[in-house]
């Protein structure tokens, strides 16, 4: 039996590269929404079909909005002569104008919820690959809550947020130029009135939404600083207690919980502010066109029914207008959220295997100049920081078949890092690791993790039965 001490020594140490993040991808800020939104696709092609029920119900329903104030103008003008229109025609066409509408707002709604819910399983199999086949320092980045976080609720929210302002922004847009083609056939030089309203509307979307979209991100980074210490109380409970910590770690929670109100808050007063601007907007044109209207009538043969049928064709364009106004901050924040997911995938690398395997080894295992460094959450420190997360710092030794190895030396000192190194649950920053005499990372992963049995100081038990826990992986 061998006993080797471990050392830490790291004032001579190398120069490393810091390869723990990756910024080659541009930032999500730079991509217009609809680039953003293609990014998903790859997720939503399976439910192609879905989309295009989807979008020909809602073409359905937008062509019947125009058909209430023409069935208005019908009957204002020809409905009160006598014997002009028969009276069994009235309800019958107010019965099947609504009834097509009520079906195509269905079938829409339905196609919608089908190809969001089955584009959400596959990013979520997608996410959740990814998180089993990711480098190991994701999970030294990134806190256990935060992940689970983005793969459960994040993702979910998300979708139910985007789905429902997509649903609405494609059946307000098309009902919205539905009217419009209404009114220009009515009477196009009151209409020309109306689209001067467009410009200063996507100018305030513009820039609400903007707004909007960086509160988002720092909410939530502070969801998932508060949730790590609701986590990091709930697994160090009873060191908490121990040291008396209740009072600090209170404070610490009320912290981060005053400033996630503070950036609820700033979002709450960025998205309201939309509604009235937008509706005064849409006031100052309305008067417009009534004003000019009434005049328009008393020069020209306007009949009433026309009128009407304007003025109500003008009060209907104020429903899909205000919720167009409202549609860029569940866009916003549901795109924000499943970006989250995107960007575990996307982001992520998988870890390296090579091609060699062996059905059993011989057990020759030898350490070179080993260099181990944990990267930190915020791995952007100054050179004493990355002392103190260097676990190995030059280590060298030799364990030959047969022989028993015990690693001697204070907590900390890297004895659980020499044996994470060998199934590669840790990755060599410099040097090598060979078993056999062949590199650990020319073995074949799965290969590689079959020769090893782990007693870990992590006791954790699946979630499944007892049977199911002993035969893992089996």
């Amino acid at each position: 039996m061998l006993a080797a001490p471990l050392a830490r020594d790291c004032n001579l140490r190398p120069r490393f590269p810091d390869l723990t993040h990756n910024d080659s991808a541009p930032p999500t800020t730079e991509r217009t929404i609809r680039q953003r939104l293609l990014r998903f696709w790859p997720f939503f092609r399976s439910a192609s079909a879905g989309i295009v029920l989807a979008v020909v119900c809602t073409i359905i329903g937008a062509l019947t909005e125009p058909m209430i104030p023409a069935l208005l103008k019908t009957l204002l003008d020809s409905g009160f002569s006598e014997g002009t229109i028969p009276l069994w025609m009235v309800p019958v066409a107010l019965m099947g104008l609504f009834g097509i509408r009520g079906l195509a707002g269905f079938l829409a709604q339905y196609a919608l919820s089908y190809t969001a819910s089955l584009g959400l399983l596959n990013l979520r199999r997608a996410m959740f690959a990814k998180l089993n086949d990711a480098q190991l320092t994701l999970f030294a980045r990134q806190s256990a809550s935060k992940l689970s976080n983005t793969l459960v609720y994040e993702v979910q929210t998300g979708s139910t947020m985007l789905v429902n302002a997509l649903l609405t922004l494609s059946k307000d847009s098309l009902t919205l130029l539905a009217l419009l083609g209404y009114l220009m056939f009515l009477n196009w030089k009151l209409t020309l009135i109306v689209l001067f309203l467009f410009p200063a509307l996507v100018v305030v979307m513009r820039i609400l939404s903007r707004r909007l979209y960086r509160l988002t991100r720092s909410s939530q980074q502070a969801t998932d600083e508060l949730a790590y210490v609701v986590e990091e109380n709930a697994l160090a409970h009873r060191m908490v207690r121990l040291h008396g910590a209740q009072a600090q770690q209170s404070q610490r929670f009320d912290v981060l919980s005053v400033r996630l109100r503070r950036l609820a808050m700033k979002s709450t007063i960025a998205q309201a502010a939309m509604t009235p601007l937008t509706q005064m907007l849409a006031a100052a044109a309305l008067s417009a066109v009534i004003a000019v209207a009434l005049w328009q009538s008393s020069r020209s043969g306007v009949t009433v029914g026309n009128f009407v049928a304007f003025v109500t064709a003008m009060l209907m364009l104020v429903a899909p207008i205000r919720h167009l106004a409202e549609i860029a901050g569940p866009i916003t924040r549901g795109l924000a959220a499943l970006e989250r997911g995107l960007e575990l995938i996307e982001e992520t690398p998988a870890q390296s295997t090579g091609m060699h395997s062996a059905d059993r080894v011989q057990g020759a295992v030898e350490f070179k100049d080993v260099w181990v460094r944990y990267p930190s959450r915020d791995d952007e420190g100054t050179s004493d920081d990355e002392v103190n997360r260097t676990a190995l710092c030059g280590i060298s030794l030799q364990v030959h078949p047969g022989e028993v190895l015990a690693l001697v030396g204070p907590s900390g000192s890297g004895k659980t890092t020499v044996a994470n190194l060998l199934p590669r649950f840790v990755e060599v920053l410099h040097g090598e690791v060979r078993l056999d005499g062949i590199a650990l990372t020319d073995w074949n992963l799965e290969s590689l993790r079959r020769q090893f049995a782990m007693v870990s100081q992590d006791v954790i038990m699946l979630n499944d039965s007892l049977a199911a826990n002993v035969a893992l992986g089996a």
